[in-house]
């Protein structure tokens, strides 16, 4: 089993998934799993921003209960905001968080976390096909979605950046 899934680590997408992890500006990345209503799983990613100044922000991209339904959400400490906004919106979102002079870097910190979900729900679904292939009958829907996170957060610890502790 361990050889079928680490040579997926030279899979395109396991490879933009990686490439995803290294935004500079980001550390101590976590994929999650919410599950929906309709039984759907969602991904949600948290990290922490590093300012230029060395100020640290929770920052992520979640999934929130809405009135239509499931939508998708972008926070910056305690400032959140639809997932689904242009530049000019995560400018205001700095704004609102207190990093107006960071906005650029934030903007873009934002984005790629976006990205960086969209790739860990890519490599999520063929990651859980080839967990279930390789334990066979014996491991359920959820052994492989366990697996699987912990796949994509292994990944996201070791091409990641990681904050150090302040002394």
């Amino acid at each position: 089993m361990e050889n079928r899934v680490t040579d997926r680590l030279w899979d395109r997408d396991v490879q933009a998934f990686i490439a995803a992890c290294r935004q500079e500006r980001l550390s101590d990345i976590t994929v999650s799993q919410k599950e929906a209503d309709n039984g759907q799983s969602l991904l949600s990613v948290s990290a922490t921003y590093r300012s230029g100044k060395g100020r640290i922000q929770p920052v992520g991209y979640r999934w929130v209960t809405s009135r239509s339904g499931l939508a998708g959400e972008v926070y910056v400490g305690k400032a959140k905001a639809s997932a689904g906004l242009e530049l000019d919106g995560l400018f205001w979102l700095a704004l609102r968080a207190g990093l107006w002079r960071e906005r650029r870097h934030l903007a873009f910190a934002l984005l790629a976390l976006a990205d960086l979900r969209s790739k860990a729900d890519g490599v999520r679904g063929r990651l859980q096909l080839e967990y279930l292939g390789a334990l066979g009958g014996k491991a359920s829907m959820a052994q492989a979605q366990e697996l699987t996170l912990q796949t994509l957060n292994d990944l996201a610890y070791l091409y990641g950046t990681r904050s150090t502790p302040a002394a």
